[in-house]
């Protein structure tokens, strides 16, 4: 803008008139992030772009390159976003792009690196049932580089002593430590989400404030990437913990909002993800303490919406911002978030928090546009509930009374693990597990079913009350025999105790520095930890010897309160395993009619130390007081 300003001069009596050019005023415009950071030519046809800084209301954004086209921009919350929907010529080559924005406060211009893809081999490979899962959770496994323990940018986050602080692990430290985990037998890492967190107290990785950044706590996004790529070489597989319902309560989108409807409600007017149903709806007992959310009204065909809003719009506890999947620019966003992690580290798989509190045409839309790319990725979600008509319910592969196929891989087993811990801890029937098990036709794929006894959510299985040493073999045991895609929680294969969160969280022994003993080392283990590491360790090499442990069909031999016996058969190999949870020796006699294994000649005993022996048509098996033992059938 050029400000034109006449006026008169009076100089030695004469009258003289002229004009004054004043410079144009500093342009107000201003990018401060870009999300996605980058993005890559030949991997899809456009990327929508989120910047954020000030006065963005554009009137223009043109690109550099000629194979570059913005096809549409919207600005929002007064200029302090701006949308651009960039299409991306399939003849762009790699390079940086600079465009630039002419706004009516000035112009101002960002960049985009646009990359080659490199290679897919050895990446996005899926899970199968040949592989076991381990969950960690970063911050409390090791200490690989203590420089990162406190940021600058996070003064007093850093305290060892503090539960609810972070205690300096990262990822450096899972890698240093990837010979302990292939040494113990596992295939696959989860951990706990990397991004960037908010709150000292979020070092739990939940309180995202930036889904583009890795948490400086943990490292850098070089750092993770260099842990993938050491993953792949030692032939293990990484999750990544993706949390689409929510983010944390100081991400700056909590002031600022992309757009009004970003999230569900405000930080002042929100629903909380408490139902509103009491348990008696659907028929549990009344004055009996919840374990779970009532999933059930989001599988009832005949639940009105107002019975579901609380969990599908909720904030989390009432405390964790709910993101408005049903907004299509959030939908896009979110996706692209996670195609950028995919192709940013050629991760295997997701983990997906909280899946029920999401809507499923988010679910459907997100599995889709990941499958177009990475149609080998396996996706695992969170069903926190121990029905298994209500976990199944989720999982994809199938349209639901509502038409749609959420595309989700799998979910994780917690009737079993609700079930597991009854029996193990409250010593009820026995039973319970094939009837659990009975309910496994109502998964898609039950090979990829994931059973586990322990998360980061739940106090440890060694310290709940009515636990003992040989309970919690038991819990290895029976977990790594069934069927599907087993999971370990980290410190659980030595014994390590806690409470609830976050005792049930406390720091690997031997993963810092000064450390009275190492957990990593034999020779560091006390006498009880290698006990139970050496169990965990050839329970896995059993399994891993074995197909027949890891993907044939289960048969119930027999069940009862204390007992449950099992095949496990594929057309060349079967194996039986056999639980006593009873603290006396159990005999039992099994008829033999009608199972795949009544022309067998012998067992040899794989593990374990019950004794078995075929007497005509009849399984004669005498167990040990809690005990599993595993047989090979000849």
């Amino acid at each position: 803008m050029v400000l034109v300003i006449v006026w008169t001069l009076w100089l030695s009596g004469t009258a003289w008139c002229g004009t004054l050019q004043q410079n144009p005023p500093a342009s107000t415009v201003k990018v401060t992030k870009v999300e996605p950071p980058n993005w890559w030519v030949g991997f899809t046809p456009g990327v929508m772009l989120l910047l954020a800084g000030q006065d963005l209301e554009a009137t223009q954004v043109s690109c550099n390159l000629p194979t570059l086209r913005v096809s549409r921009t919207q600005a929002t919350a007064g200029g302090k976003y701006l949308f651009v929907w960039l299409k991306i010529g399939a003849d762009t080559r790699p390079g940086t792009a600079v465009c630039r924005i002419t706004a009516p406060k000035g112009t101002t211009s960002f960049e985009l690196p646009l990359a080659a893809r490199v290679p897919t081999l050895g990446k996005f490979q899926g899970l199968s049932p040949d592989d076991v899962i381990y969950l960690i959770m970063p911050d409390r496994f090791a200490n690989g580089d203590p420089a990162n323990d406190e940021p600058a940018e996070a003064p007093g986050s850093h305290d060892r002593s503090k539960p609810r602080a972070y205690h300096g692990g990262d990822l450096r430290g899972v890698q240093n430590h990837l010979a302990y985990l292939k040494e113990l037998g596992v295939t696959t890492l989860w951990l706990t989400p990397v991004v960037k967190n908010g709150a000292t107290q979020d070092y739990h990785g939940y309180g995202a404030v930036d889904l583009y950044a890795v948490d400086p706590h943990l490292g850098s996004l070089k750092e993770y990437q260099s842990l993938v790529v050491a993953a792949h070489k030692a032939k293990m597989k990484i999750l990544f913990d993706a949390v689409p319902n929510h983010v944390g309560p100081l991400n700056p989108w909590v002031a600022n909002p992309p757009l009004p409807d970003w999230f569900h409600g405000t930080k002042q007017h929100h629903l909380d993800s408490f139902s509103p149903l009491k348990g008696t709806f659907y028929g549990n007992p009344s004055g009996q303490a919840a374990m779970n959310d009532p999933f059930e009204s989001l599988i009832d065909p005949h639940a009105p919406e107002w019975m579901k809003r609380n969990l599908t719009e909720g904030w989390f506890f009432g405390i964790l911002p709910d993101m408005n999947t049903e907004n299509p620019l959030v939908e896009e966003y979110l996706l692209q978030n996670s195609l950028w992690w995919a192709e940013s580290s050629g991760l295997d798989g997701y983990r997906v928090d909280t899946f029920p509190y999401v809507g499923r045409k988010f679910w459907s839309y997100w599995h889709a546009g990941l499958r177009r790319i990475y149609p080998n990725l396996t996706t695992i979600g969170e069903v926190f509930h121990p029905d298994p008509s209500v976990t199944a319910f989720f999982v994809g592969g199938v349209r639901r009374y509502d038409g749609i196929d959420s595309g989700l891989s799998t979910v994780f087993d917690f009737p079993m693990f609700f079930s597991l811990r009854d029996v193990l801890l409250r010593n009820a029937p026995v039973g319970r597990i094939a009837d659990v098990l009975r309910h496994d036709a109502l998964y898609p794929r039950l090979d990829l079913l994931v059973p586990f006894f322990a998360n980061h959510d739940v106090p440890r299985f060694a310290s709940a009350e009515g636990s003992s040493a040989a309970k919690l073999k038991l819990a290895f045991g029976l977990t790594l025999t069934m069927r599907g895609v087993p999971e370990i929680y980290y410190g659980d294969e030595i014994g390590m105790p806690g409470g609830g969160d976050p005792d049930n969280r406390r720091d690997f022994p031997g993963g810092w520095t000064g450390d009275a003993n190492d957990a990593f080392t034999q020779s560091g283990r006390t006498r009880e930890q290698q006990e139970i590491f050496s169990y965990v360790q050839e329970l896995l090499r059993v399994r891993h010897e074995h197909a027949a442990l890891r993907g044939g069909q289960l048969w119930h031999l027999t069940s009862d309160e204390s007992a449950y016996v099992f095949l496990r058969e594929l057309e060349d190999e079967r194996v039986v395993a056999a639980f006593n949870n009873a603290d006396k020796t159990k005999e039992l006699r099994i008829p033999l009619n009608g199972i795949p294994m009544q022309k067998a000649a012998a067992l040899s005993m794989l593990l374990g130390g019950a004794k078995a022996e075929l007497a005509g048509s009849e399984l004669h098996i005498s167990m040990p007081a809690q005990s599993l033992s595993i047989f090979l059938v000849n």
